[in-house]
């Protein structure tokens, strides 16, 4: 049985037995602390080069290495096609053999299965995983510093500033530099402006008592109409996802990250105050649980005012509203918070390089370097309808925006944006955190069980991840 499998039945069986138990964006201050500035100027590499760095051109010729990502479908396609003109025309005379794991948690389990000697030379991973393999083994991962900086085969300054500050910074730790920013996607909040404005909401709500007086007055239309299989839906479909429920939590100004401990700590008076906000919302039937995994055919039937979704779902639900022939105007808000400024949590995978031969961790990031050039990156987010990472491949991408009016709406806030907690144990944790979330809203569970939840919650991820707790 998984962990969180054991954490839901200890909460479950726990809490039962108590019973007692394109928008103009404003400014925004982050929620993991990010730079917002541009990043510094490397400095001139020196004559004495590490170890690693001590090839010649000549001695890639005739290589192959392999690169393990975790995409599927058409953006899988994209990276294969990538890699067949990198190997048609690199002038180093190396090959790259391109891998898909078939998805994010199955590419962690196959490098954890791995012997060292069978690792591919380069992984596009999560932050997490990256900080998790470097904790676990420090020599795993080679540092990317020197190859940033390298004069001839690393980035210039202006490369360097091309890139979102809070993603360029996103990879390191301490002093090194363990991946660079390959994709992002971002968690939105899908909203109807048609069904709003029949509502008579003009504007997309900027905080959480402005989310709510819409959501319930689409709830109260739905009960009121003639149709009577909408009754019980119409406001904001329930969604615990890790990333939605971290949304949230920042929306209510919860830090449960602590960076000077690495720490968690989820009993706080603002956790509290965003989980009993999602329970009220149920409560109130205001939210309600849905019965299809997907919720793109009940926001266009109207059945979802709001529904919680990554950037990528804007294709996906574009599609949709086309095939049911739906003409409501949709798009895509931040998540709205206390004090109005708008939320945006974003992750994706980095590009890392695994330590082996000079040769072959060279020729890793030459390719690497090359898939970030501006055009290569605007071709894989394109496929993947992700967020960009650098201004250039936003840049490159004019086209592709004017066609998806809803995706160009999320790169609004795209400078506003917050990344996840920077920390290896974001892994395990957002399982649990998943758990709680579910945990909170079940109907046994009383809204004054609320903090006995992240109590809770408090107390399992010390024994998860073998970590004194936050104090």
């Amino acid at each position: 049985m998984r962990v969180w499998q054991i954490v839901s039945l200890f909460l479950l069986i726990s809490l039962s037995a108590c019973q007692v138990i394109g928008l103009d964006a404003p400014s925004a201050a982050t929620a993991t602390p990010v730079s917002t500035r541009t990043p510094k100027p490397l400095p001139t590499a020196t004559a004495t080069l590490p170890p690693d760095l001590r090839v010649s051109n000549s001695d890639l010729k005739g290589l192959q290495i392999r690169f393990l990502h975790p995409w599927i479908g058409d953006t899988a396609e994209t990276i294969d096609l990538l890699v067949d003109t990198f190997n048609r025309s690199n002038e180093w005379g190396f090959k790259v053999k391109a891998q898909s794991a078939g998805g994010t948690g199955a590419l962690y389990q196959q490098m954890e299965s791995m012997d060292v000697g069978d690792l591919p030379n380069l992984v596009a991973a999560p932050n997490e995983y990256l900080l998790s393999w470097h904790q676990s083994n420090p020599e795993m991962l080679a540092d990317l510093t020197s190859y940033v900086q390298h004069s001839e085969w690393g980035l210039t300054g202006e490369q360097i500033s091309d890139f979102l500050p809070a993603f360029w910074q996103q990879d390191v730790s301490g002093d090194v530099r363990l991946g660079v920013p390959l994709l992002r996607d971002a968690n939105l909040l899908f909203y109807n402006l048609t069904w709003a404005a029949e509502l008579g909401y003009h504007q997309p709500p900027t905080t959480p008592d402005e989310f709510r007086a819409q959501a319930c007055a689409a709830a109260v239309a739905n009960r009121s109409d003639r149709t009577i299989s909408n009754d019980g839906t119409g406001g904001w479909i329930v969604e615990t996802g890790s990333g939605t429920l971290w949304s949230w939590l920042r929306s209510f100004g919860a830090t449960p990250y602590i960076p000077e401990t690495a720490s968690y700590q989820f009993s706080t008076t603002q956790s509290e105050a965003a989980f009993s906000f999602l329970r009220t919302l149920v409560d109130d039937d205001c939210a309600w649980k849905s019965r299809l995994a997907t919720p793109y055919d009940y926001f266009a039937n109207r059945q979802a005012l709001f529904y919680s979704g990554m950037l990528e779902d804007t294709l996906i639900q574009a599609h949709t509203m086309d095939r049911l022939k739906i003409e409501d105007q949709w798009t895509v808000i931040p998540y709205p918070s206390t004090d109005g400024s708008p939320v945006v949590v974003a992750g994706g995978p980095s590009l890392a390089v695994i330590h082996t031969t000079p040769e072959e961790q060279l020729a890793a990031w030459l390719f690497a370097r090359w898939l970030l050039a501006p055009e290569h990156l605007a071709e894989l987010t394109e496929s993947a309808s992700g967020l960009p990472v650098t201004q250039s491949a936003i840049n490159d991408l004019q086209v592709f925006g004017g066609q998806r009016p809803q995706w160009r709406a999320g790169l609004t806030y795209r400078e506003q944006v917050q990344t996840p907690p920077a920390n290896a144990g974001w892994r395990s944790v957002r399982s649990l955190l998943e758990d709680a979330g579910y945990q909170a809203l079940l109907p046994s569970v009383k809204l004054e069980q609320i903090p006995d939840v992240l109590r809770m919650l408090d107390g399992m991820i010390p024994e998860v991840e073998g970590t004194p707790p936050a104090s």
